[in-house]
């Protein structure tokens, strides 16, 4: 009889769900760490820093965890116990998302498949991968009530199609600036996967990189901004670690101690793990209580590598080297750098040039000779700057207009034809039309661009699309882009023009520290508001390091609209297409004999016919 009871016992226990734990708890009583990713391999222990961010994670009252960090913290190793949990306690489908589809793969092979090999309650439920299972792939994993998808920031596939209840961000800073390809912003994308669920959860961690640029510090921000605050050992003051509080002597990495904010009391490394077992996690914002964030760097690391005189002896090596430096204070401390040269003028400054200015939105100066525009084309609308240009290319922004609508529609592109055909009246009585409009194709409706582009080249409307290399010229030699179903080039396909945008760039660039009005001085109407030059300004040159050399490279502030920035470049684009049918000795001359014969709807040389020393052209422009 006793036999019986034993082996129902037994049976009952073989279907009793597993016993609910928060994060930490299963952690510690389940996880393992693998020899291929771990120093020491073995049954995991939690450090007192990493229970709150775990137990945030499986908290079913916060949304969203953001951890901006530094390395030697042991945040892959939680990023594992998601996944395990998730496997084990509450199974559902997971994202997993790696800056490359190459790290993804990595990720899997490093970190997924030895923990779930040297995790007996995961080693049941998962098959050993294999080639020809397509339940167990390396990028794809399922088990009994849910699923494992590992993907690269930089591919748009992996967003698509199934929702995910749980979305792992890893280093956020590390995903291609450009999105991913066409689909748009990686995180956004993520996070749209989880639309359906009202358990949802979505983890970001990453070390940070250049300060406004970062994205996990925008994340950050977004928060109530955690900090472990540890006391005093002399005075029980509770406080956070910071650099600049470590204080040595004669560049002796092992004097080094902790000065205290309150008493000034010098603490010794040895007395590291007493204050962080006796740490606590505190908001340092208000926060909303659904997104919640941490930060947390290597000072508080129980790594050997992480002692503090290690740190200090890492910082001295590097201290007088920027770049070397900059890697320190991302990697190790966990923080944004913030790049001294930032290379452009203030909105602040630009708001007051702006004020200065004596004409009026839409009504050019006198001395204006010439119309272009920029037009850039986002999801919804179109949004657009008119420049005016003056001897010495001095340039005047006359309008800024938006038409709202899907850009698919004809009905937006109505909109553009009408403002096309409208003349600005000068302040001496003229009227001009807008001779060049470029419009750029590297959004989501290229082919609607082309089409208007290729009906209205005429009328100068130009297709452009930006180049990346640093060699390209600002506007290069146009080819044709429509492709027929043999593969061969229209022979009346559109004409899409190359732009060098980081040559327009650096010109413009350049151009907005002219303290004097004249040659290539930038003007912007008083009316314009503060928004505009957030937008001129989201973009800044920061250096960088390629193959070993130094190079600066144009960077946008993390998720910030640049749309002025890119109007401004695209309508200087527009300005050197007109410019091309004109010998550039005697240009202005020209232009301005036009205007003081008061001929200003007179065709250009772009329709009359070619000027001495210009290149022959096929193409007309309304001037």
């Amino acid at each position: 009889m006793s036999n019986i009871l034993e082996l129902e016992k037994k049976a009952f226990e073989a279907f009793r769900p597993p016993r609910k734990l928060n994060l930490s708890d299963w952690a510690n009583e389940h996880a393992f760490l693998s020899a291929e990713s771990s120093a020491e391999s073995g049954r995991w222990h939690t450090l007192p820093y990493q229970k709150g961010i775990m137990n945030a994670i499986t908290d079913p009252n916060i949304e969203q965890v953001t951890v901006m960090k530094s390395a030697r913290v042991g945040y892959s190793k939680i990023l594992n116990h998601i996944v395990g949990y998730h496997i084990h306690q509450d199974p559902c489908p997971i994202m997993l998302v790696q800056p490359t589809e190459a790290d993804a793969q990595s990720y899997s092979k490093e970190e997924i498949s030895p923990m779930i090999r040297d995790t007996p309650v995961l080693n049941k439920l998962i098959s050993e991968a294999k080639t020809r299972d397509s339940n167990n792939t390396i990028l794809q994993k399922l088990f009994p009530g849910g699923s494992l998808s590992l993907v690269g920031a930089n591919s748009p596939r992996g967003f698509r199609r199934v929702s995910r209840r749980i979305v792992l961000f890893d280093e956020v800073d590390g995903y291609p600036i450009s999105g991913a390809g066409s689909e748009g912003d990686q995180i956004k994308l993520g996070i749209k996967r989880t639309d359906f669920y009202v358990n949802r959860k979505i983890v970001a961690g990453s070390t940070p990189t250049i300060k406004d640029f970062s994205r996990i510090e925008k994340l950050f921000n977004q928060t109530d901004q955690k900090r472990y605050y540890v006391p005093c050992p002399k005075c029980n003051h509770f406080q956070y670690l910071q650099w600049p509080n470590f204080k040595w002597f004669d560049n002796d990495p092992e004097t080094v101690g902790y000065k205290c904010q309150n008493c000034g009391d010098i603490i010794h490394h040895s007395k590291k793990r007493w204050m962080i077992e006796r740490g606590e996690w505190r908001s340092t914002q208000p926060g909303n209580g659904k997104h919640v964030g941490f930060h947390i760097w290597a000072g508080y690391s129980y790594s050997p590598n992480a002692s503090w005189p290690n740190l200090v002896e890492e910082f001295l090596s590097v201290k007088n080297d920027p770049e070397q430096l900059k890697t320190f204070i991302n990697i190790t401390l966990g923080e944004t750098w913030e790049d001294e040269y930032a290379g452009r003028v203030g909105a602040d400054a630009l708001m007051e040039r702006a004020a200065s200015e004596d004409y009026k939105q839409g009504v050019p100066p006198e001395n204006v000779v010439v119309l272009t525009m920029g037009c850039d084309v986002q999801d919804d609308r179109l949004s657009m700057s008119v420049f005016g240009w003056a001897r010495g290319q001095e340039s005047y922004l006359i309008d800024r207009i938006k038409i709202y609508g899907l850009p698919s529609q004809p009905a937006i592109w109505k909109q553009l034809d009408e403002i096309l055909q409208k003349p600005y009246k000068t302040v001496d009585g003229r009227e001009l039309k807008i001779s060049i409009t470029a419009i750029d194709t590297g959004g989501h409706f290229t082919q609607d661009v082309y089409a208007y582009a290729r009906d209205r080249y005429a009328m100068g409307v130009i297709a452009i699309k930006g180049m990346g290399m640093k060699t390209a010229p600002a506007l290069g030699k146009p080819k044709k882009q429509d492709i027929s179903f043999s593969g061969k080039a229209m022979k009346k396909g559109v004409k899409l023009f190359p732009l060098g945008v980081d040559r327009i760039k650096n010109t413009l660039n350049n151009r907005l520290k002219h303290a004097e009005k004249g040659e290539g001085y930038l003007h912007f109407y008083p009316t314009i508001t503060s928004d505009y030059f957030e937008e001129y300004l989201a973009e800044r040159q920061v250096l960088r390091y390629k193959n070993g050399f130094q190079e600066r490279v144009w960077m946008k502030k993390s998720q910030a609209p640049n749309e002025a920035w890119d109007e401004a470049v695209y309508g200087y684009a527009a300005l050197l297409r007109f410019l091309q049918s004109y010998d550039p000795r005697t240009v202005w001359d020209q232009l301005e004999k036009k205007k003081t014969d008061n001929k200003p709807n007179e065709a250009s040389p772009l329709i009359s016919g070619r000027q001495k020393g210009a290149k022959k052209r096929n193409f007309v422009a309304n001037w």
